[in-house]
């Protein structure tokens, strides 16, 4: 088979869900914010193989097996690097025809170029004499036309078939019209899904769009939004609207803001709210939290003023817990918008509320109204939370959790806790490996210090890796496999995913060894005070051993009468520089 280009290899990967490839042969369940099964490569009755998806790497516990989706299918299917981006690549419908020259990927590049396609379509339908209604309702609603066109917002004339036709007369085929989403088929043919709506554009990360969500102009129509179904472009449990747009602003304001509409989205982006993401119509899922948790560690639920809107920030407030994040909470006046809020009382208010969220907990107590609760009521509503509180991982939040919900709740601690502990859960997938220390990793104290650093190489932070890189040398790594390991990430200096890292390794043995490594924890919370702390140990380490050996060279020499001043001298400099550190 012919190599494969760098490019193509990197598409294929993005698109790729490691959950999904792996579910193929293993059965997972998701336990938190990984997927645990048995071990496809070892014999075993207790799973101790993960999948994390937010790395886009497995590793088993058990054998040490690990690596990305690439890796697992060479592995299963023990077939070549070239064979297994193929193999996966078949399964997207991502057409690979290798040649000498190029390679092209016919099908995702036909549906992003139908979706821009779409995007012009919509849009000059808009700004067109059949678009008046439907420009005219934005506009009342408050949207300005910079940003209608910055989102580049659209308008699907009451036709059965006209975006079918101008695909057709742009060339595109059956197959490609069908995988699009933006159609329809029936025993009568194929028609356009969107009819008479206005058109919200649905963007990658990167920019290009991947689907639509369409709002109504016609009163009798039972759907207000009809939104684009799942395609191999688009998963709608992975997006979030506008995270091309917004990713800057979120990692500025180091918060997000979550709403549930394009409308709460645009009216507070508009008015200079920027640090925002809409879920468009579908409820927050554990992977949009992880998601976000790439890009900040608080998120501030800010749904619509009713009874559907605090239920909503409840549940999805459980599921960024459980993600790891912090939720906080506002809630419009009953039965307002957000969108209709700030149209209310004005950008500053809005942001005074921003500024002070709701604690999520509290925003819980107060909604059920569990002041007032009593009898079975109020032990049903301990129950429920206990629920929730069962089903967390980490330890210290579910401790600090039963502290604050038992004060507000004015029972005792021990009540609460063997509530809990009644509660069924999902057996835990844990294995008796998982604390077996490898060898390789990592014992004593340079090298623990080593692999922190390797992490914060790996990781998302670009001060700290800045701060890194003008800081450490190569040659202060000692490990073999760390060094190698950071000479990569040094050398590259870009923010790469765990995926993509594992790819330099080609040994089997390495590669199971990074994918422990970085299965670990790359997005640990660093700091420069820590990381200050691995670089002396890493630094002083080596100089504590040479005074060691000096000593030792020293009481020899004495033990035979001989003088011992230059040994002295030597330790006397190297306390110096060990001072200095």
């Amino acid at each position: 088979m012919a190599q494969i280009p760098q490019d193509l290899i990197e598409r294929v990967r993005e698109t790729a869900d490691i959950v999904d490839i792996v579910s193929r042969y293993v059965d997972l369940k998701q336990r938190g914010a990984n997927f645990f099964g048995l071990c496809p490569f070892h014999s075993e009755k207790t799973p101790s193989f993960s999948v994390a998806p937010s790395k886009q790497i497995y590793h088993c516990f058990g054998c040490n097996n690990g690596g990305n989706v690439f890796s697992f299918i060479m592995e299963y299917q023990k077939v070549t690097f070239p064979e297994a981006v193929k193999s996966i690549a078949d399964y997207y419908n991502i057409s690979i025809e290798l040649d000498k020259e190029n390679i092209k990927t016919e099908l995702f590049s036909s549906l992003y170029d139908i979706h821009e396609l779409a995007v012009k379509f919509y849009q000059n339908n808009l700004f067109s004499t059949n678009g008046r209604k439907a420009l005219s309702y934005l506009e009342e609603r408050g949207l300005k036309n910079d940003v209608i066109k910055q989102f580049r917002i659209g308008y699907s004339n009451n036709s059965w078939d006209q975006l079918l036709l101008h695909c057709k007369g742009r060339g595109f085929t059956k197959s490609q019209i069908l995988k699009s989403g933006l159609f329809t088929q029936s025993d009568k043919g194929i028609f356009d899904r969107f009819r008479n709506r206005i058109m919200f554009p649905i963007f990658h990360s990167s920019g290009k769009p991947i689907a639509f969500g369409g709002r109504t102009l016609d009163k009798d129509e039972p759907a207000k939004y009809l939104n684009s179904p799942e395609t191999p472009l688009y998963k709608k449990r992975n997006v979030l609207y506008g995270v091309h747009i917004a990713r800057s602003a979120i990692l500025k304001e180091k918060h997000v803001i979550l709403v549930e509409g394009y409308m709460d989205f645009l009216k507070l982006y508009q008015s200079g709210i920027e640090s925002i993401l809409a879920l468009s119509g579908t409820a927050l899922t554990d992977t949009q939290v992880t998601a976000i948790s790439r890009m900040t560690q608080k998120i501030i639920l800010f749904y619509d003023g009713d009874t559907a809107g605090g239920d909503a920030a409840i549940r999805a407030g459980w599921i960024i817990i459980k993600g790891g994040l912090e939720p906080f909470v506002i809630q419009p006046p009953k039965g307002v918008d957000p969108d209709e809020w700030i149209d209310k009382v004005g950008k500053e208010n809005i942001l005074l509320k921003i500024n002070s969220p709701d604690n999520y907990i509290r925003f819980h107590l107060n909604f059920n109204n569990s002041s007032t609760l009593r009898g079975a009521d109020l032990k049903n509503y301990i129950i429920d939370i206990a629920k929730e509180l069962k089903g967390l991982e980490d330890g210290i939040i579910r401790n600090e959790l039963v502290r604050f919900i038992s004060q507000e709740l004015k029972i005792e601690e021990a009540d609460l806790i063997r509530t809990i502990k009644t509660q069924k859960v999902i057996k835990s997938y844990t294995s008796q490996n998982d604390t077996q220390e490898s060898p390789l990793l990592f014992s004593n104290k340079v090298d623990k210090a080593q692999l922190e650093l390797v992490k914060v190489l790996a990781g998302e932070n670009i001060e700290l890796k800045k701060y890194l890189n003008k800081n450490i040398s190569i040659n202060d790594f000692t490990s073999p496999l760390l060094k190698k390991l950071a000479a990569y990430l040094l050398d590259e200096n870009l923010l790469l995913d765990s995926s993509s890292i594992i790819e330099y390794f080609q040994d089997r043995k390495e590669r199971d060894y990074v994918a422990k490594i970085l299965f670990s924890e790359i997005n640990n919370i660093y700091s420069e005070e820590i990381v200050t702390d691995c670089l002396k140990i890493l630094k002083s380490e080596p100089i504590k051993k040479q005074i060691n050996d000096l000593r030792i060279k020293i009481r020899e020499k004495e033990s035979r009468g001989e003088d011992s001043k230059e040994e002295l001298n030597e330790i006397t400099n190297l306390r110096k520089r060990l001072n200095d550190l």
